[in-house]
């Protein structure tokens, strides 16, 4: 029985203003699902996961995925999924996301291969709405399209992949705490003011512009968001003191991963990225928190058939 190794990148939901609209595939960080048909079902094992990873098909993303692109083939046939985490859970890094995204790839690609990575985003980003509480793909997009990704409707869905930007370097700082995406939302203002309304919104502008030019210098322009950071900061402990020392370390911008606790830095130097890496570091140090980091790039190619 064949037997099929993915992998589906780790992702930045929001690249700052971007609120729901934006997402960016990163590398070096994600899940991987190995699987095989079987007569009927979806069953779901961990290989070796340091994190909680839910076994009950009806609640793993990788496995209520499948089972859309199951039904979506019209296929009776069932699938086993063996996941391999390489995301934390309630990290802002889109974990849900990248599960799911890999779990839709390889019953498609295991049942004929008949759908493209595109019509793939639909059950992938239904089988994420579980457990994030809400129909949102600005992760599950890049997470399977790869580079940055818009999406200008969920209902009906609407994504458009907008490029990457071959000088970026992403300072990825996961610190040890948890927050999850149902929490982060739950405090999110009901109104906000017009004047940081337009901020976002052409800052937002201007980072399509930037990924679809693969221009860096537009991009360090761009990156603050004066709507939902301000309010997310609070659930991240040394949120200020991490963006204090990344800037005067010499990043370009820094915003939170998703909904965090994730934070991520941009810079074009990769001396500065390992300057950027041990202030950022340091930041959560001073406030008593662990925090692990990587220096990464964008990962331009999605979620993938990994050799066997």
């Amino acid at each position: 029985m064949e037997i099929i190794k993915v992998f589906s990148p780790a992702t930045i939901g929001n690249i700052g203003p971007g609120f729901d609209v934006l997402g960016l595939a990163i590398k070096g960080l994600g899940d991987v699902v190995e699987a095989r048909k079987i007569s009927s079902g979806i069953v779901v094992k961990a290989n070796g996961s340091k994190w909680n990873v839910p076994l009950n098909s009806r609640e793993n993303t990788a496995s209520i995925a499948a089972q859309h692109v199951l039904d979506i083939l019209g296929e009776k046939g069932g699938i086993e999924i063996t996941l391999t985490k390489g995301l934390p859970i309630g990290s802002g890094l889109g974990s849900s996301a990248a599960s799911a995204a890999a779990g839709a790839f390889a019953a498609n690609y295991l049942y004929g291969n008949r759908l493209s990575k595109e019509e793939l985003i639909l059950p992938a980003t239904k089988a994420e709405a579980v457990v994030s509480g809400g129909f949102f793909a600005d992760n599950t997009a890049p997470a399977l399209l790869g580079g940055a990704t818009l999406t200008r409707s969920c209902e009906p869905l609407d994504v458009t992949r907008i490029g990457s930007i071959d000088a970026l370097k992403l300072v990825i700082v996961i610190p040890d705490l948890v927050v999850l995406t149902k929490d982060a939302r739950a405090i999110l203002p009901k109104f906000v003011n017009l004047h940081n309304f337009v901020m976002n919104m052409a800052n937002t502008a201007l980072i399509t512009a930037a990924f679809s030019k693969n221009d860096y210098g537009l991009f360090s322009r761009c990156l603050n968001d004066a709507i939902i950071e301000p309010v997310r900061s609070t659930l991240i402990r040394g949120y200020h003191t991490v963006r204090d020392k990344a800037l005067e370390a010499g990043a370009d911008g820094m915003a939170i991963s998703g909904s965090g606790p994730t934070l991520f830095a941009i810079t074009n130097s990769m001396e500065k990225a390992k300057a950027i890496q041990k202030a950022m570091v340091q930041g959560f140090k001073e406030n008593d928190v662990h925090a692990e980091s990587h220096i990464t790039e964008v990962d331009r190619e999605g979620t993938r058939l990994l050799p066997k």
